[in-house]
Order: C-alpha cells, then structure tokens, then sequence
C-alpha cells in the first residue's frame, strides 16, 4: 500500500514513515497539501472474507483524513488495492460493519452481496483521486 502512495504523483509519504515497518502511516496530497493518515488491513479470501479496525486504535476516531488502505488476496491473482475513508463506519451496513462481539471494532465484511459494490467504488486508483 505505501509503495503505491510513493508511485503516485500526487502525494508523498511523510519521511519519517518511509522505513516505519507498520500498517500505519501518513501521506501529504502535494497539490492541496493535506495531510491524511492512512491505515493498512488485509483480507486473504481463501482464508477469511473479514477485517477489522480495533475502536481501540482509533484514538481521535472516525475522521475525514483518516483512510483505509485494504489490500485483497485472492490465489492465484495480483494483489488488489482498495482505498476508502474511515468516515464509511459512520453509517454501518452489511459491508462496513459496527460490532462489539467481543472486542468494539469496525469491520469489513466482503461476500456475495458486497464484493461488486466495494470492488467497483473502492478501487485504490479511483479513490486515490479523492485524497
């Protein structure tokens, strides 16, 4: 995900998250000179159809600058990339989910009924133009 933010023209990623190692970091629109924080999940469809964010590391919580970075595994297939802000769980639904089973999360469900939709509204190279 981070490589993809540092291909682009448009942004760049903040210097002292270039080596940080994490799923966490920050990125500068050059052209408004925004800041945003972008946070990375990964679903792995062969294994689960589910990912979450912890409340609990939502520290300022839902936010405009704040994204989600999601990268979908399928076998046999690239990687895909999917972008989409934090301010979706302001308004659950069956795809972006607010749960507190065990621990309060936000969740990102994708199955037969919410894979076309995210797929076609969420890609990383359409929703990058928003940020």
């Amino acid at each position: 995900m981070k490589s993809a933010f540092l291909l682009s023209e448009n942004h760049h990623v903040i210097q002292s998250y270039l080596n940080h190692k994490g799923g966490h970091f920050k990125v500068i629109n050059r052209v408004g000179e925004q800041e945003y924080d972008i946070l990375c999940r990964q679903i792995n469809i062969e294994k689960t159809n589910y990912s979450f964010v912890s409340k609990s590391d939502l520290e300022r919580g839902l936010r405009n600058d704040l994204w989600i970075g999601l990268v979908l595994f399928v076998d046999g297939q690239k990687p895909t990339k999917y972008l989409f802000p934090s301010t979706v769980w302001n308004e659950p639904n069956q795809l972006f989910t607010d749960s507190a089973v065990k621990n309060p999360e936000y969740g990102i469900n994708l199955n037969q009924h919410t894979m076309q939709d995210f797929v076609s509204e969420h890609a990383f190279d359409k929703m990058i133009q928003q940020i």
